[in-house]
């Protein structure tokens, strides 16, 4: 069954699965730079099991200081991992930095579809070459027919609270994704009619 909406648990729930997925990926990547970070809890877990890798946070402006606060209370992490968090509007100015991932879990359909563009064509340029783009969370698939019970119930709750956002259907992410350089490479079924999908810059 697809999460709730703002089900802060859920983060704690998935991280593992999350990050066994990503694994394969991240396992050589030296930085990535996480998209929506929430409370810290994908980074934190893959900032102990990723010692090598500096894991850059962001958040929206609104949301950066509960960010920064959750890493500030994990003593164990050291800043050279997991830096100071970033404070990232999608659809204004990114970081300079050129990034070996890019990866965001359960922000695509809670950001309208400018931001989703936007999103897109971000990590399109801030990736490195061959870098990937990791988005983690519910999606639609005409092409696989009819989609699962529990995203349409989500689907309609999203719209319902706003109608700028809802579960994104994988055709149009993959069509942004080929604007931005982007080539579909890999898409993990995941617990609770979640997925991994993965881009890889050209």
């Amino acid at each position: 069954m697809t999460e709730g909406i703002g089900d802060s648990s859920a983060a704690e729930r998935n991280k593992r699965p999350i990050f066994e997925a990503l694994l394969p990926w991240l396992h050589s990547a030296a930085s990535v730079l996480e998209v929506g970070a929430g409370d810290a809890t994908h980074a934190r877990y893959a900032a102990h099991h990723l010692p090598a890798t500096r894991w850059q946070t962001s958040e929206a402006p609104g949301h950066v200081r509960r960010l920064a606060a959750a890493i500030a209370d994990d003593r164990s992490l050291s800043a050279q991992h997991l830096p100071t968090p970033l404070a990232l509007d999608v659809r204004q100015r990114w970081p300079d930095d050129v990034y070996d991932a890019v990866f965001a879990a359960n922000v695509a359909h809670i950001m309208d579809w400018n931001a989703v563009e936007a999103l897109f064509a971000g990590a399109g340029t801030h990736l490195a070459a061959a870098g990937v783009f990791c988005l983690y969370g519910p999606f639609f698939d005409a092409a696989e027919g009819p989609p699962a019970t529990g995203n349409e119930r989500f689907d309609r709750a999203l719209r319902a609270q706003d109608a700028a956002m809802g579960v994104r259907e994988l055709a149009e992410l993959d069509e942004l994704a080929g604007h931005a350089g982007l080539t579909s490479t890999a898409r993990i079924d995941m617990p609770a009619n979640n997925r991994l999908v993965i881009w890889r810059r050209d």
